[in-house]
This record gives C-alpha cells, structure tokens and sequence, in this order.
C-alpha cells in the first residue's frame, strides 16, 4: 500500500529518522562520554523456519544468489534475549521456543539475572574510572518494562534507552546477524545437534573481537550525528559521508 501511495520502504525509514532526530541527537551527545567497556547492550531477536535457507555461490551485482532448499527437519520458532558486553562478549542469553511468545515477564526474569553479572555505579567517579559492564543499553520496545528497569537500578546499574527508529547506534543488531548466520552454517553442518543448543552454539561462537568491532562501528555511528564533530574545521569533518537529512543547529 504504501508503495502505491508513491512510498519506498527507503523513503519510511528517512520520514522516521527525521521525525526522532533531536532525540538521536541528545542521545549521541550524552552516550559519546561513555566508554565503550561500561556499556552492555540488550535486545531480543528471533530466528524463523524460513530462515533456514543458506545461500551458496557467486552472483552479478544485483541478482540473487542460488539458494539451497530450506531444512527438511521440522523446525521450530526460537526467540532469543541476549545481552553483550564489550569486555566478554555474550553476558546473559536465554533461548525460548515460539509460541508464546516473548513478554514483559521474560525481560523481567532476564534482567533480573543479567544484574548479577554487571558492576555496580560508582558515584561521583569519573566515566574513565567507572569498573566495566555497569549500564544497560537498550531500546523502548513494548517488551521492555520499567520493572526490569528498577530491578537493574537497585542492583547499581543504569539504564540508558536507545532513541526510536536507530538501530545503527547499537551494536547488537550486527551481532544478530553473525548469529543468525551461525544457526544456518550449524543447521547444515550438524544436523544431529538439538536446536536450542544449536541457537546457544551460534552466540558462543562469535568471537569477542567480532563483538568489539561492533562497538567500534556503533560508536562511530554515534559521533557522525554531532555538529560540533562534523561541521566545517571540526576534527571529523570529510570522515563520514553526510547524513541524509540536514541537522538543526542546538538550541541554546
């Protein structure tokens, strides 16, 4: 429908973007103070059957690769909470069959037990001397209930929610994908292996250099939305090719 009304996909995204702008600027310039090994990021994904489809060989620009059929195994829906760190890489997984479906309930006992792993906040010390894995980055998804928040507080650790419609200020997103990747490469390999093992294989086995670089590319996602970086004769100014809307100068 949308594409009949003269809207691409594209074109969604850039009206979303634009409209929680001066959200993802606020956000990039509180979050550029903090160092990358405070910072452990949260989310949920999911993995469908028709996932299950591993695609082989080489192709011209733009046209599909040849695919392999998809697994004859019956195979179930999985959804996965996951949260990684940029010291250990995956710090808290838990890996849950779909139906039912993920709710307010599973984030709650998630966080609950992520709190144990994280450090506590240091008041009054500075960010570069604050202890690792001591604040929690995630998004406002309906599944991410304040419960879970003051429970992650009382145990010392902050919250920090991610702006609407910026999953490229997160480096859980690439993570998701080498995941996914993993569960197809693990389903084809090895068959014989349970697939809730195989889901848990598939996080374990990216590596935390991998998960590292990831952090590297969201903080650099976050610092290009930063006038006073960005501007002319500021210190990043020609490193990142221009933002597809113009940025509004702060207000005073």
């Amino acid at each position: 429908m949308l594409r009949l009304i003269g809207f691409s996909v594209k074109k969604v995204e850039r009206l979303a973007s634009e409209r929680s702008l001066a959200l993802v600027v606020a956000h990039c310039r509180l979050a550029r103070h903090i160092p990358d090994r405070c910072i452990v990021v949260a989310d949920e994904t999911h993995v469908h059957v028709e996932a299950m489809i591993r695609p082989r060989g080489r192709s011209l620009v733009g046209q599909p690769l040849e695919a392999l059929a998809s697994d004859p195994r019956p195979r179930q829906h999985f959804s996965s909470i996951v949260a990684i760190s940029h010291n250990t890489g995956t710090l808290e997984l838990t890996v849950n069959e779909v139906p039912p479906a993920q709710c307010g309930d599973h984030w709650v006992a998630f966080c609950t037990s992520l709190a144990g792993h994280m450090n506590g906040y240091v008041p009054g010390a500075l960010w570069e001397d604050q202890p690792p894995d001591r604040l929690l980055l995630y998004d406002n998804a309906l599944v991410h209930n304040t419960v879970a928040d003051e429970i992650l507080k009382l145990n010392g650790a902050l919250v920090l929610h991610l702006p609407p419609y910026s999953p490229n200020l997160s480096s859980i997103e690439p993570t998701f994908a080498d995941y996914k990747r993993n569960v197809r490469d693990l389903t084809y390999h090895h068959p014989e292996l349970p697939d809730r093992l195989t889901h848990v294989l598939a996080f374990a086995s990216i590596p935390l250099a991998t998960i590292q670089g990831h952090y590297r590319k969201a903080s650099r996602e976050l610092r290009r939305h930063l006038l006073e970086l960005m501007g002319p004769g500021r210190p990043l100014q020609g490193v990142f090719p221009p933002l597809p809307m113009d940025l509004a100068p702060p207000q005073p």
